[in-house]
């Protein structure tokens, strides 16, 4: 019947015909679309391979002795940490007991059970000094308590109003396949390349050189892991000796994502990517050490460097943007920051005129001076800096600015080797440049309490204050939130007046991923390495679901 009709049509009818056939049937098409579309919504999905690049390799993937970044990431990927896996975790009211209930049917990647007796195991081999875990400090005096299986109890001497975070850093060890290995043998298990977790992400295999370098890692999706499971099913991690042939390995599109980078290696990156921007609980500052300078001594002196010190520049040139400024001893963005701690502005003239009122006046070489104990003393002053780029930048920036004030300033550029195994273990320095990394508590202890001025201690600044220390021990044991804010708030004046040091920055982790990911968002974390504790939010793929 229609083929009767169709071959009645005229040319141009049928023409007429076929074009007002197509219109309807595409309108109908684009109506279902249109349909579908409202009707549904896209969610992420699972699959997908994922590759990440970092300089180095894994050496100890054990969370009781892992020390570098790669090896606490990967810990972070393949282990559980003890929120995790527990059910409740609850403190007495004078913060010197807590206790623990684990969730029911635990796994291990290879089907073990997880117990309460793993998790005792780790904290023991924590504290064992024979291990030598980098967590040790963190757990002395800290006794745990089996009741069951699924229950244990951590008990304090004294109550410590960071203990909370410090159930953040445990990581929870295999007891059956540890258990029978020495301490002394910890290092050479082969164990630590090819690991047991419950996290979740398993090991799967690793790829090593001839010459002994472990150049990837490949990880496969936890079907059992009790967590949210991870969408992307295959994580891989390539290592990389030298940073040019990572990043040509990006750009190959060889992997999909580096970390650490650099601000200057942003130019270098020739394909489409996305930067996410991390903030860290760290500093960089000059440290200044009394005990070797006369001048430093001087109240004004200090102060009057802080004066002369442009952050804002600091920030642009050497981080590119990248960091933020820092005017005391906690990042602005982290939540015990004081807003109403005592700063300066950047001004040449102010910071004259300070040295100026303490009597340190110029002499014909342009050098101030000033008379102490009947001998007349030039304002010179030497910065000891690793030879980093970006801190060698800041020291010459920091060198120019402060001489224009009247201030000689001379350069001693060491190794970073040095700095960290001779010239911080001895003191020998003047001034210090060098970067300090807080613990997710803030906790100042290690960095601004008397007892850390000399090593093994942190204090760099050899700051020595009785109200300081005062404070400082106070707020580890108040477990009252607000008197502790006001704790925190009274240090960060206190140490403002003082002048210990001239804070410089904070700079951010940046880590650049292709354009296909997504579901990461970047915020504060308390170290690199946290940047994987959402993996199990990130996509690579997606589909559509109904409303």
């Amino acid at each position: 019947m229609l083929k009767n009709i169709y071959s009645a049509f005229t040319p141009r009818e049928r023409i007429v015909f076929l074009v007002a056939t197509i219109t309807i049937f595409a309108s109908g098409i684009t109506l279902l679309a249109w349909g579908f579309i409202h009707a549904t919504q896209t969610i992420p999905a699972p699959g997908g391979e994922y590759a990440e690049g970092s300089l180095g390799q894994p050496t100890y993937v054990n969370p009781v002795i892992a020390a570098t970044e790669i090896d606490k990431g990967l810990v972070r990927l393949i282990f559980s940490n003890i929120r995790d896996v527990a059910e409740k975790i609850e403190s007495s009211e004078d913060g010197r007991t807590w206790q623990v209930r684990l969730k029911e049917n635990l796994k291990w990647h290879d089907g073990g059970k997880l117990t309460s007796d793993d998790v005792i195991f780790t904290v023991q081999k924590i504290q064992d000094w024979q291990t030598a875990s980098p967590l040790q400090n963190a757990w002395q005096g800290v006794a745990v308590q089996r009741f069951s299986e699924l229950e244990l109890q951590f008990s304090l001497v004294n109550p410590y109003a960071f203990f909370d975070d410090t159930l953040t850093t445990l990581y929870i060890l295999p007891k059956r396949l540890f258990a029978d290995i020495p301490p002394a043998n910890w290092r050479l298990s082969d164990y630590n390349l090819k690991p047991v977790g419950s996290g979740p992400y398993a090991f799967s295999a690793y790829e090593k050189r001839a010459d002994g370098f472990v150049s990837l890692y490949k990880l496969a999706a936890f079907e059992n892991y009790i967590g949210e499971k991870p969408l992307i099913q295959t994580f891989d991690l390539r290592f990389f000796l030298k940073r040019d042939e990572m990043l040509k390995s990006f750009n190959a599109g060889q992997i999909d994502a580096i970390g650490g980078l650099e601000p200057k290696e942003l130019a270098l990156i020739k394909r489409p990517y996305e930067t996410f921007s991390f903030h860290l609980p760290n500093y960089y500052a000059v440290f200044f050490n009394q005990s070797k300078s006369i001048q430093l001594k001087d109240a004004a002196v200090r102060r009057a460097l802080g004066i002369a010190t442009d952050r804002a520049n600091l920030v642009a040139t050497v981080l590119a943007g990248h960091g933020n400024p820092a005017i005391g001893p906690i990042p602005e963005y982290v939540p015990t920051f004081s807003a109403a701690q005592a700063t300066t502005s950047f001004s040449l003239e102010d910071a004259s005129t300070t040295l100026g009122g303490a009597g340190w006046n110029m002499n014909a070489s342009g050098v101030r001076e000033k008379k102490i104990d009947k001998a007349t003393l030039p304002l010179e002053i030497t910065l000891t800096v690793p030879q980093l780029d970006f801190l060698v930048q800041t020291a010459e920036t920091l060198r120019d600015s402060w001489e224009k004030t009247g201030v000689k300033v001379t350069l001693d550029i060491r190794l970073p080797e040095e700095i960290t195994r001779s010239v911080i273990k001895n003191r020998d320095y003047e001034m210090l440049l060098f970067g300090n990394v807080l613990s997710r508590s803030s906790d100042l202890y290690s960095f601004w309490h008397s007892s850390e001025r000399f090593y093994p201690g942190l204090n760099l600044a050899l700051y020595n204050s009785k109200k300081a220390d005062t404070l400082i021990e106070a707020i580890r044991q108040n477990l009252d939130g607000e008197k502790r804010s006001s704790q925190f708030n009274d240090l960060q004046a206190l140490i403002a007046e003082d002048a210990p040091a001239v804070f410089l920055y904070s700079p951010d982790y940046l880590y650049i991923t292709n354009k296909n990911l997504r579901g990461l968002e970047a915020g504060l974390i308390a170290e690199p390495a946290e940047r994987f504790l959402s993996t199990n939010k990130w996509y690579l793929r997606t589909t559509r679901v109904l409303k």
